[in-house]
């Protein structure tokens, strides 16, 4: 296992960089700046659009705006991969990135889902669901939690790399991020989500949704029962062999159940020693909506499962990005106060 490195960039002041490369001197030095102020000045004047780049970039505006802009860099470090970046400052960077979004969103939607406070609780399918939220210039604040260290077992659909076995998700979800955004703010919960924790988060306002993907059962429900008491929408996917289940359970709208039921079905139900078999028959009845909706594949792991032929349940990595993809349009829809996203279960397998 590596030497923790931590999981957030560090940016550095101008006038220490010739100390600090002296002090690192295996130190990456990569400068994207140069590059960025090209692809920010097209974007700028869509009159060069389609033109040569040797003329573009040759022609007395773009000199100009390269010495208008000369001055508007970050130097951002990451340790856990020793490179230094040159980066265009943080406006500049989010036009950029967001570019292409457009028109598929509004600039007024796009900031509305910048600033939305969202939380990815379980980083196996939800290291999928948090990458691709943040990479479409959603929730530039986000929380995500898990305890869990990285397996060789989760490299199905976790995207990650060998070298990082026995770290924690959320340190391998946090650096993706941050590679892909340095502007981005990453809060992690590397102890998992509790209902004390979550309880303050929500009491405190710090978060607008949650997207839950828990493996324990008694939490999934607690993180609706505290939910609904603060009014905040859950968003769940569940994978079903090589599709997905969705559900959205609009708290924010006055929403009262959890998955379709009562909380006194809930209360009676974890009064139980929480078995394989209970928690199986939560997924199955539940979650995924029956028997007869369950991949036939994955029904026939759950029988070993419950014999202790098979460690769990199956998974698969295209799955757990298709739940990204998911999870993503869902949020986006939630973000437009759409109704008709209050709490269904919508089976999206292929």
């Amino acid at each position: 296992m590596e030497k923790h490195l931590g999981y957030k960039p560090t940016f550095l002041k101008r006038e220490s960089i010739k100390k600090f490369l002296k002090q690192n001197i295996n130190v990456v030095y990569v400068d994207a700046f140069e590059h960025q102020l090209k692809e920010l000045f097209i974007i700028k004047n869509y009159k060069y659009i389609g033109l040569e780049k040797k003329e573009v970039y040759s022609s007395r505006e773009f000199k100009d705006f390269c010495a208008k802009y000369k001055n508007k860099y970050k130097l951002v470090y990451y340790p856990w991969n020793n490179h230094l970046v040159k980066v265009i400052t943080k406006d500049e960077y989010l036009a950029l990135k967001t570019n292409r979004n457009q028109d598929m969103m509004t600039k007024e939607e796009q900031e509305n889902l910048r600033n939305m406070k969202v939380a990815v609780f379980g980083m196996s399918v939800g290291s999928n669901i948090a990458f691709i939220l943040t990479q479409a210039g959603i929730s530039n604040e986000i929380t995500i939690a898990d305890f869990d260290n990285l397996d060789t077992t989760n490299l199905n659909r976790i995207l990650a790399g060998v070298h990082q076995i026995g770290l924690n998700k959320t340190i391998i979800a946090a650096r993706r991020i941050y590679e892909d955004n340095p502007y981005a703010k990453v809060n992690i919960l590397p102890k998992g989500i509790n209902e004390k924790n979550l309880s303050k988060l929500l009491k405190n306002k710090k978060l607008d949704c949650i997207i839950e993907e828990i493996d324990d059962i008694k939490m999934k429900i607690s993180t609706r029962i505290i939910a609904k008491k603060y009014k905040v929408p859950v968003i769940m996917i569940t994978d079903n062999g090589d599709g997905v289940v969705l559900h959205v359970e609009r708290y924010d709208l006055g929403y009262k159940k959890i998955f379709n039921k009562d909380l006194s079905y809930w209360k009676k139900l974890l009064s139980r020693p929480m078995t394989r078999e209970v928690a199986g028959g939560v997924i199955v009845n539940n979650i995924v909506g029956g028997i007869q909706k369950v991949d036939k594949k994955m029904f026939k792991s759950l029988k070993k499962v419950f014999e202790k032929k098979l460690v769990s349940w199956p998974q698969l990595g295209s799955a757990a990005i298709l739940g990204g993809v998911i999870a993503t349009y869902a949020l986006k829809q939630l973000s437009k106060n759409k109704k008709k996203y209050l709490t269904k279960n919508y089976d999206l397998s292929l």
